[in-house]
Order: structure tokens, then sequence, then C-alpha cells
């Protein structure tokens, strides 16, 4: 069983919006992929709530009860979407993942509260990377946020999430892009990302630990 958690220190990074999806593309994969929710928020279960496919499983679960949870699971791949702000929590989550995700918007704000983030995630020597998300169409500000990324020394993501209405659109009715558009970029989006987190960081191929 391999576990991909997103984890950010910023709120609104888009991580819950990036589990959903991932869950449900690497079920559409073949995999038996379980949710775990551990925000207070609890964003996720809200969106299964109205959805009306039976899979992902979506569970709710505190951070700290992740070791047992996980130990009752029949699943080829979990999930784990986290709260912001989650420093204390993180080592936790780091100590169970396979990998982490680390979602980031190409904004200065968002840029600027990625350092506390790789240092946790680099203490927990857990594979990282990360991906950049709710990127405008042909913005230069893209192009540059990928390289300050990239100077923490963790690999980013090829493939960018677009700030497309899609999304908002999918999961205000329970589902995913894949699903409501499975033609459209934001699917393409999703499914490439997925692909490209399968084979360059959940199987250890040019992971950074």
């Amino acid at each position: 069983m391999r576990i991909l958690a997103l984890v950010s220190q910023k709120g609104g990074s888009g991580k819950t919006t990036l589990a959903v999806h991932l869950a449900v593309a690497a079920g559409q994969a073949g995999e038996r992929v379980v949710l775990l929710d551990t925000d207070p928020q609890a964003s996720a279960r809200a969106w299964a709530q109205v959805r009306s496919q039976p899979q992902p499983l979506v569970l709710g679960t505190q951070p700290q009860a992740l070791p047992q949870q996980l130990a009752g699971l029949d699943a080829t791949l979990v999930v784990i979407d986290t709260a912001p702000h989650t420093a204390v929590l993180l080592p936790t989550v780091a100590a169970v993942a396979t990998a982490l995700l680390l979602p980031c918007r190409p904004t200065a704000f968002d840029l600027a509260a990625v350092p506390a983030t790789v240092a946790l995630a680099r203490a927990a020597h857990t594979p990282t990377a990360f991906v950049l998300t709710a990127c405008p169409a042909r913005a230069p500000e893209v192009a540059d946020a990928a390289q300050a990324l990239t100077a923490h020394g963790l690999p980013v993501a090829p493939v960018r999430i677009g700030e497309r209405r899609a999304y908002a659109r999918a999961v205000a009715g329970g589902a995913a892009v894949t699903e409501f558009e499975p033609q459209g970029k934001a699917a393409q989006e999703i499914t490439a990302l997925w692909r490209w987190v399968a084979k360059q960081l959940l199987a250890g191929q040019g992971a950074h630990r």
C-alpha cells in the first residue's frame, strides 16, 4: 500500500482539490483508493457526501490516529488530505507516508510559506515534490514560481494545474474533472499529474529524500 500525503503550511494552496482529484484519477487507473481527511474543515468528507459514486472511500481521522487507521485499510493507495498549519502534526503524517506532494500557487505569499514546509519534509526524510496550482494562463509569474521552487532542491512536477472553473464545478457536484469533463483540459492535467506522481514520486524514481 502506497500513501500520498498532500501538505502545505499555507491555506488555500489547493490541497483538498488535488487530493480528491488524484484519488479519483488513481481509481480510474485501477488503484483501490482510500482518501483520509485529517482537516477539521472536513471539505473532502463534504465532497464525498454529495458524490454519487462509492469510490474512493473517504474517511475522517485525526493525524495522531493515522497508524492505527492505516493498519485496517484494504487499499493499494491512500491519499491523505491535511490541514494548513500542521507543523506539529506533519512528522506523524510524514512518518507513515510513502511520499509528500506540496501544492503551491504562484504567488508571493504562497512562496513565502514554502521554506517552513520544506524544512519539515526534509526532517522526515520522505520523498517530496512540489506541484504548482491555480496557475493563470500565460502568466510569467508561473515560470518564476517554478524557478523559485526548484531552488529548494526538490523536484517540481512538470504538470501545472491551471486556474480553471471546471475544478470548482466538478467538486460542487461531488465529482472530479475526469468525470465531469473527461475530455477537458483540467481532466488532462489531473490524469497527467497522477501518472507523474505514480511513476516519479510514489515509485521512488527521481524522488528526493
